[in-house]
């Protein structure tokens, strides 16, 4: 994979992204912690680096090596959360602060969110536009630093990696005429 556009530039996005509350998700009212128990989490360029810069841990528990390069992931079993309770809430990766949202690259070459149906929340998060916003802007920020290659690699992601129960819906179109 090419080398990622100015690294620096990508870790003053990921702050902006840590600093943002995207709205009170009244998650453990709600649920069983479904996010925390997702079978793979993908690791942005670097922010492995970035969440260590901020909280001496190290995140990334495994390596997928595709044809293409290789994802930092948090694999079957993340290291800081029980079940329930995710022990580095305050520097959770970003795969985690934007679920049940997350881009997909679509063959058309489209960058798309997409949206976990299986999540509790999902309809109130998609009605509210407050918190919707904040997902396309953090994720609209990052398109830009993050090299083509990596979104394509997200397509390269074997499926009996992704939760079976996992069912998508189409939110909206983050970029058009990606690739």
């Amino acid at each position: 994979m090419k080398r990622h556009k100015n690294k620096q530039k990508l870790f003053k996005v990921y702050e902006e992204i840590y600093a943002t509350n995207f709205g009170f998700m009244p998650c453990i009212e709600k649920c069983d912690g479904r996010c925390e128990q997702k079978p793979l989490s993908v690791l942005l360029p670097y922010e492995d680096e970035f969440i260590f810069s901020r909280s001496g841990k190290r995140i990334c528990n495994e390596k997928l090596k595709l044809s293409s390069g290789t994802l930092e992931i948090i694999g079957d079993v993340c290291n800081f959360t029980d079940g329930v309770k995710c022990f580095i809430h305050e520097h959770r990766p970003i795969a985690c602060r934007l679920y049940p949202f997350y881009p997909n690259l679509t063959l058309e070459g489209e960058l798309e969110l997409l949206i976990d149906e299986t999540c509790p929340l999902t309809e109130s998060l998609v009605n509210n536009s407050s918190y919707l916003s904040n997902v396309i802007t953090a994720l609209n920020k990052l398109i830009p630093l993050i090299d083509k290659d990596y979104w394509k690699m997200l397509n390269q992601i074997p499926s009996n990696l992704w939760d079976a129960t996992c069912k998508e819906r189409r939110v909206c179109v983050l970029a058009n005429e990606f690739l």
